[in-house]
């Protein structure tokens, strides 16, 4: 699941011109980035992915003529090692990007092309030259090390708090991962990361619920789970005919969630077999609490619980026997446009 969080993409100018962008990370994640500008012939051409380690600064390119009018175009998102799914630092205008590294211009259709659409921030004037990506915690110079701290995490260790500073657990659970991999006493930090990062992918890939279209069409799927003492409902993800998505990355232990899915064609058609009334609108939506839908703005829909998780992982493969027709007077469901999760 991608998820969009109070994730901040700070433009700092630079004290001089310069002739490419500067991309510094000072997340607690690995980050990918992908930039876009227009060409001689006013197309876009986008390219990624440039990866950029916690507390790392980059040049991705392209070269950039700092008397242009010409905006930058500019997208990032974490790696897939990291449990809780996706972050992303962007903006509003979608452009195709790949799954792997990519180059592309003047694309419109990107479906056609087996490529996604992600929404790209638009850096003009100097705000071109350098970005820095931070997020809340705003590690700053403590970003390597908060980065180490979140991959142990989530490749097994036990690291409680992603803080940034380097703590006897920290130091314990390091020497723990070398051992167990064959890597050198002190290996750089560059080198470590890299390995801790295959270490998570490698333990994560499959964890959390994974929803399957089966059908011959698209469908949009809503997850219903209680978070702490509260009970949420959130939407949608969109799912191609023969698509998966993650729709929740974390080991599950139990089938503590439940899902709503909808046909988002010409059928309209709704998932069978739901037993907890959760809230949920028709664009993308975060719904606290399960009473008083209507009263709140929302509609109410019946959704499934989902199968018990096998080693950590909850896999469902929705197909046309799933849904039936609703009833004309059914609540509204997704709607068509609506820019997808995932």
């Amino acid at each position: 699941m991608m998820l969009r969080l109070a994730f901040i993409l700070l433009i700092v100018l630079p004290a001089a011109p310069a002739r490419a962008i500067d991309v510094c990370n000072e997340t607690s994640f690995i980050v990918e980035v992908a930039l876009g500008w227009i060409t001689e012939d006013r197309d876009i051409a986008v390219e990624g992915w440039t990866r950029v380690r916690p507390g790392e600064c980059v040049e991705p390119g392209p070269v950039i003529d700092p008397e242009s009018d010409n905006p930058l175009l500019f997208y990032a998102r974490s790696t897939s090692a990291y449990l809780g799914g996706v972050r992303e630092w962007g903006g509003q205008l979608d452009l195709c990007v790949g799954a792997s590294d990519f180059a592309v211009e003047g694309v419109d259709d990107c479906e056609s092309l087996g490529l996604d659409r992600r929404g790209f921030d638009i850096l003009r004037g100097d705000h071109r030259l350098r970005s820095v990506l931070i997020e809340p915690a705003d590690f700053g110079t403590r970003a390597q090390e908060a980065g180490t701290q979140r991959l142990l995490r989530d490749a097994g260790y036990d690291i409680r708090t992603v803080d940034g500073l380097a703590g006897r657990r920290t130091t314990r659970a390091i020497s723990a991962f070398v051992q167990a991999t064959g890597l050198p006493r002190t290996p750089p930090r560059p080198e470590l990361i890299d390995a801790l990062e295959a270490a998570a992918i490698q333990r994560n890939a499959d964890a959390g619920l994974i929803v399957c279209n089966e059908t011959v069409g698209r469908i949009a799927i809503a997850l219903g789970r209680q978070r702490g003492e509260i009970w949420e409902a959130r939407g949608w993800w969109r799912l191609d005919a023969g698509g998966c998505a993650r729709v929740i990355a974390e080991h599950l232990d139990e089938a503590n969630a439940w899902i709503y899915a909808e046909q988002t064609g010409e059928t309209r058609g709704r998932l069978q077999g739901g037993t907890e009334a959760f809230c949920f609108a028709p664009s993308r939506f975060v719904a606290e609490g399960r009473e008083e839908c209507a009263g709140r703005g929302y509609a109410q829909g019946y959704f499934r619980q989902i199968p018990e998780p096998v080693e950590g992982t909850s896999r469902l493969a929705l197909s046309i026997a799933d849904f039936r027709l609703p009833a004309e007077t059914a609540e509204p469901g997704p709607a068509a446009e609506e820019t997808p999760e995932e």
